[in-house]
């Protein structure tokens, strides 16, 4: 009898896989290491009850404090977060509204602002940016204010110049878990001051805690240690404020459908709690604004149930809607607008806004990638010149970063060898930009190693560029592990395959048992099975309101979901499906994700197809 393997000791064989268990063996999910990544503690960030006295000292004064937030979605989270969180422990605070063409980096127009709006200003409170913003800190403190930084972004010598800063990636930081969001940070801070000073507004702050686990899941922050539980706990938070859509649409059938105009963010389970006892209105409003975020995506047919409210809509759906506005050029203030506007119908406008131009974001990457892969691009594939908005530059190079599975940088193109050049590099998790482009002059990057902004001091420096990105990932390719299935497992009828595909049971207890490990995300991903399809006896279908999607049914009744492929794979697809019923040909294979869909009461696995990896030819 074959050996498939070993787990705890344990042989595996073909008559007894457990798919559950050969699944934590290739992934080395130990039961010890799976207890380990669950660990909450944690140390206390360098400086934290020093910033915790700070703001005590401006709460009993009196003096007004000025959150300067970044203007990415932890950006955003970590400012609603601040702004809420200061209102209701009684601080007199206020949110300013950055302006993502000066950069990350917080500058002196940004103070300049501040204090024309609100000349009592005595404090600044940065978050989620500022540690690496000396001219901003320096227009700040010549104002004579109390400079405070709470940031996650990597220090950079000489070190930060505020009064106070509190970051995980600080020079001299011991902080173990370096891997915490903006939001995060800036909810301990506030969390440690509720525990000393204001102790009763505990559950109150911890609700916040909603915020910073969007932050954690937006700026791809690893899911593991700390962050694992602040994610359930932001899942289950945006939960309690959602309200399913009331059944008052009638359809031909006789019955009722759904109806998401009909949505009442009030009759959420959080909201009626809320207004059992008195809050400020600001803190109030940021979670008004988030039930009312859900119902915007449920009237667009994004949300259909709870179980669609996970860290997969934080990720692939709500952060990149509000991100969508840097992207295009458009107006950042719906986003902000979303959770501090005055009236419920205010805040679903500008909800509404923010997914209008997310779906400009959609068409102009597509647009944009055109131009990127039909112009001369003398340093592909390591660095790509593009016309795109700067904002686009990010989302290109990731894209560039999938096709060629390296390091990728987009940059503007320059006129002329002097000129200055900036962009946006995205990396692999095995590839550190910032730090591979730190001892080269002329050459260095600023925000997160596999996602930052890179910056070349003269355009002739561009190859050196490419010759560091180049040499670096030779090295760094030394220490990765490549070839071997696509998959953690192998599903289907040949040779290679863990198990078939026949009986769906173990793949229902497979998914079953994966899902308790919730929530997947950065550092600890969701499995990948290749599944091997045999095309005789394959039904294909078009499915969606515009007949954009592929349904692959197997013979033993597995769906497998295709997305927006059914006008390039349909025909395709259906000739190989065709011929098989006169010859013999080999199987379909694919990667893909197994989940659970219930429909009408019943439950059953299904695939979602991520990429096929053989031809139908």
């Amino acid at each position: 009898m074959p050996t498939l393997g070993t787990f705890d000791d344990h042989p595996l064989t073909d008559e007894d896989t457990d798919l559950f268990e050969l699944l934590c063996q290739r992934r080395g999910w130990s039961d010890q290491y799976l207890k380990e990544i669950e660990s909450t503690e944690h140390e206390e960030l360098l400086d934290l009850a020093e910033m915790v006295e700070a703001l005590h000292d401006a709460r009993t004064t009196g003096k007004k404090i000025a959150i300067a937030p970044d203007f990415d979605m932890d950006g955003i989270s970590s400012g609603v977060l601040g702004y809420a969180g200061l209102s209701e422990l009684g601080f007199d605070v206020e949110l300013h509204l950055p302006n993502y063409r000066r950069g990350h980096e917080l500058a002196p127009e940004d103070i300049a602002e501040i204090h024309a709006k609100w000349p009592d200003t005595r404090v600044l409170l940065t978050c989620d940016g500022g540690v690496n913003s000396h001219r901003g800190i320096a227009a700040a403190r010549a104002l004579g204010w109390t400079t405070l930084v709470t940031d996650h972004h990597e220090e950079l010598a000489p070190g930060s110049t505020a009064d106070i800063t509190v970051d995980p990636c600080r020079i001299n930081e011991t902080y173990t878990h370096t891997g915490i969001c903006g939001a995060h940070v800036l909810y301990q801070v506030i969390q440690a001051y509720t525990r000393v000073h204001r102790p009763e507004k505990l559950w109150e702050i911890h609700l916040l805690r909603l915020f910073a686990g969007l932050g954690t899941v937006s700026d791809v922050m690893p899911v593991l240690y700390e962050n694992r539980q602040l994610v359930r706990d932001a899942i289950s938070i945006a939960r309690l404020l959602r309200v399913a859509a009331p059944k008052t649409i009638p359809n031909p059938r006789g019955g009722f459908d759904a109806d998401p105009d009909a949505i009442d963010v009030e009759q959420s389970i959080l909201m009626q709690l809320l207004r059992t006892e008195p809050h400020h209105s600001v803190f109030l409003s940021a979670f008004e604004g988030f039930a009312i975020i859900l119902k915007a995506f449920a009237q667009v047919g994004k949300i259909r149930n709870v179980d669609d409210l996970d860290e997969g809509f934080f990720g692939f759906y709500l952060a990149p809607a509000m991100n969508s506005p840097r992207r295009t050029g458009a107006s950042l203030e719906p986003c902000f607008a979303v959770f501090t506007a005055g009236g419920a119908d205010v805040k679903l406008k500008a909800a509404h806004q923010v997914i209008e131009i997310n779906e400009l974001r959609k068409q102009l990457v597509i647009e944009y990638m055109g131009e990127l892969t039909a112009r001369d691009q003398p340093l592909a594939p390591w660095v790509y010149f593009s016309d795109a908005y700067p904002g686009m530059y990010g989302l290109l190079a990731n894209r560039m970063m999938e096709i060629n599975c390296h390091p990728v940088v987009v940059v503007n193109r320059p006129a002329g060898p002097d000129d200055f050049v900036s962009g946006s590099g995205r990396a692999p998790g095995w590839f550190d930009i910032i730090t591979s482009l730190e001892p080269h002059d002329g050459l260095n990057a600023i925000g997160h190693q596999q996602a930052c902004g890179v910056r070349v001091a003269k355009a002739e420096k561009l190859g050196d560029l490419v010759t560091v990105l180049q040499e670096t990932t030779k090295v760094a390719l030394l220490g990765v592990s490549t070839g071997g299935p696509n998959g953690d497992l192998v599903l289907g009828p040949d040779a290679d395959c863990d198990a078939g595909l026949e009986d769906l049971q173990p793949l229902f207890e497979l998914v079953r048992r994966t899902e308790g490990l919730k929530p997947f995300g950065h550092g600890f991903t969701a499995p990948v099975v290749e599944i091997a399809i045999e095309p005789l006896g394959l039904r294909v279908d078009r499915i969606g309101s515009e007949s954009q999607h592929l349904r692959l049914v197997t013979r033993s009744g597995l769906s497998c979901l295709w997305w927006n492929v059914a006008e390039e794979k349909f025909d395709v697809i259906q000739s190989f499906v065709q011929r098989a019923s006169r010859t013999e040909l080999g199987t379909l294979r694919f990667t893909a994700t197994l989940q659970m869909n219930t429909f009408r009461g019943d439950t059953r696995v299904q695939a979602v197809i991520n990429e096929q990896i053989t031809t139908a030819a």
